[in-house]
C-alpha cells in the first residue's frame, strides 16, 4: 500500500512539474511617462494636419502627428482625434497609433485627454490628463500621463 501512495505521489509531483516546464512568462517592461508644460507647433506636413512637440519629465520629449479629427475644439465640445505618436527618452524610443479623446470645459480653452493606442512592435499605452488649448491648435500648458507597456 505505501508503495502505491508514494507512486502515485511521485506521478503527481511529475506532472505539475512537467507542465510547469511548458508555460511561458512573457516579460512586459512598463514605462511610466509624464508630460509636462506647453507644446511647439511643428511645420506640418502632407501626412499631419497638426504636429506638436512637448518636453517630457526627466528627459526627452514626444511628438504628436494629428491625422485625423472630428469636431473642432471649443466650449463643451468633444473632439475625437487619432494619429501617431512618438516618444524620444532617455533610453528608449517608442512610436505608437492612437486614438484621443479631448473633453473641453465650458471655456473652450482647458480639456481633459484621454488617449489610448497600439506601440509598434507590441505593446500599449494609455492615459492622458488636463492641458490648455488656446488658441485652438496650440498648447499652452499641459499635465499628461501615460503608461506604456511594451513587449506582445
Amino acid at each position: 500500500m505505501d508503495c502505491r501512495k508514494t507512486m502515485r505521489i511521485a506521478l503527481l509531483l511529475s506532472a505539475v512539474l512537467l507542465s510547469g516546464c511548458r508555460s511561458q512568462t512573457t516579460h512586459r517592461e512598463v514605462l511610466h511617462v509624464h508630460v509636462h508644460g506647453p507644446a511647439q507647433n511643428l511645420p506640418v506636413s502632407e501626412d499631419c494636419f497638426l504636429l506638436l512637440r512637448s518636453n517630457v519629465v526627466g528627459g526627452g520629449w514626444m511628438t504628436y502627428c494629428l491625422e485625423r479629427f472630428i469636431n473642432d475644439p471649443g466650449p463643451n465640445v468633444t473632439v475625437l482625434d487619432s494619429g501617431r505618436l512618438t516618444l524620444n527618452l532617455p533610453t528608449h524610443t517608442i512610436h505608437a497609433r492612437v486614438h484621443v479623446t479631448t473633453k473641453f470645459g465650458p471655456d473652450g480653452e482647458h480639456a481633459v485627454q484621454r488617449l489610448r493606442g497600439a506601440v509598434s512592435g507590441g505593446g500599449t499605452i494609455a492615459g492622458g490628463g488636463p492641458y490648455v488649448e488656446a488658441p485652438p491648435g496650440h498648447v499652452g500648458a499641459s499635465d499628461l500621463r501615460y503608461t506604456i507597456r511594451l513587449g506582445a
